[in-house]
């Protein structure tokens, strides 16, 4: 009889504990203040110098070496070619990098001068794009020049497919989340 009532008092006991242990029936949204809230926070703008690095037409005619039927010696003038024009747009990748931190929104409202900075800082990221996508289509340039005629032809196709892919990239990652 005693064990009949010490099973139900363990019974009765173990949800108490439990449900009191959890926090008393408080559900996750009534603990989450504004300022936790990630959901709330503006996010700004995501691109990252490593998106416009990945829209590289010269990595591109690398990785497409076999559908193009480049031979080991092209293959490697191409890879020369990308480390340069690497070389070349890294101050620029920097510049980028710090610029889409300027465009980041101030938590709360932003003020005229906020809104003022984060233009600025936009119209220098378009700008500076504009310079990494100049040293993109002059090294892709050169690089076709060095291949034959029907490569040419399939290259032009590849590289002309990625700058569209690159502008659509581009302004969808440099819009404010």
């Amino acid at each position: 009889m005693i064990r009949r009532y010490i099973a139900i008092a363990v019974l009765l006991a173990l949800p108490t504990t439990a449900w009191a242990q959890r926090g008393g029936g408080r559900t996750q949204s009534d603990r989450r203040t504004e300022l936790f809230d990630k959901d709330a926070q503006p996010k700004g703008p995501s691109l990252r110098a490593r998106d416009i690095d990945d829209q590289n037409p010269l990595k591109l005619l690398i990785e497409k070496r076999k559908d193009l039927k480049l031979s080991d010696a092209q293959a490697a003038a191409l890879k020369d070619a990308e480390s340069k024009l690497h070389d070349q747009n890294a101050p620029l990748f920097k510049a980028v990098d710090s610029l889409v931190h300027e465009m980041r929104p101030p938590l709360g409202s932003p003020s005229d001068e906020d809104r003022r900075r984060i233009g600025n800082a936009r119209m220098s990221v378009v700008s500076v794009l504009g310079s990494v996508w100049a040293n993109d289509d002059a090294a892709a340039k050169e690089a076709v020049a060095a291949l034959d005629a029907g490569q040419q032809t399939n290259a032009n196709a590849l590289l002309e497919k990625q700058k569209d892919e690159r502008q659509k990239m581009v302004q969808d990652k440099l819009r404010d989340r």
